[in-house]
């Protein structure tokens, strides 16, 4: 994939940004911030520690993060400006000088090598335009012994579960919303994102080609989602 289609992915998620946060907790009923959580707590994040969030949308991972744990900081990084804008609005009482919003991708990381203790992608390596590039990027910018959590759907699930979550996104989740974000080619792709992208086992390999250690592959509400914990050793 091209730049231009890298610029068109970001096109697509500013024109849906004021709707996103609705959706995503309407489509999943609210699990998906109990998959976030999970997610947090196996970063075992501590004082002092710094991350990125990769693809980081609207900013729910990190700014859940930043209101659990004291004395973190993030960069919230994304190539779509309206929905950073949209995180910065969602920041509440969380310290400005404790997260700084950059606009970018993650094949291209703005950052010197080693500058983050801890990394979170989630529901975003899917639209990575190169996503070996982009895990390249990520490995690079981590510390050694630092750890990264990537939240992802992948398709390789129980066959029951997979119809049904298949026939979910087809006849729910992509007309209504087309229907709520006045946009049907944004939802139409995602619903393809979702269905055409790698199984967890191909993932793994690609986690360990690129320098990662999977410390855990984890099954999430039957499957549906997929938690997977990285240490750069």
């Amino acid at each position: 994939m091209s730049r231009v289609a890298s610029r068109e992915i970001a096109g697509m998620f500013d024109r849906i940004s004021r709707s996103y946060d609705f959706l995503n907790h309407f489509f999943s009923f609210g699990t998906d911030r109990r998959w976030r959580r999970i997610a947090i707590r196996r970063l075992d994040l501590s004082s002092g520690c710094r991350i990125l969030d990769c693809g980081a949308g609207t900013g729910d991972m990190s700014l859940t993060a930043l209101e659990r744990v004291e004395g973190i900081s993030a960069v919230l990084l994304d190539p779509a400006q309206a929905m950073l804008n949209i995180a910065d609005s969602k920041s509440g009482s969380i310290r400005p000088q404790d997260y700084r919003l950059v606009r970018g991708v993650a094949e291209n990381l703005p950052f010197p090598s080693e500058s983050f203790d801890r990394f979170m992608v989630a529901f975003g390596v899917r639209n990575f335009v190169d996503l070996e590039k982009g895990m390249r990027e990520l490995h690079r910018t981590l510390k050694r012994g630092g750890k990264g959590a990537v939240l992802e759907f992948t398709p390789d699930r129980a066959r029951l579960i997979n119809r049904m979550f298949q026939w979910y996104m087809k006849h729910v989740m992509e007309p209504l919303g087309a229907l709520i974000s006045h946009d049907r080619e944004a939802y139409t792709y995602l619903s393809r994102t979702v269905e055409r992208f790698s199984t967890s086992a191909e993932l793994m390999a690609l986690f360990s080609e690129v320098g990662f250690t999977c410390t855990e592959n984890k099954r999430l509400s039957l499957g549906i989602a997929r938690l997977f914990i990285l240490e750069k050793t």
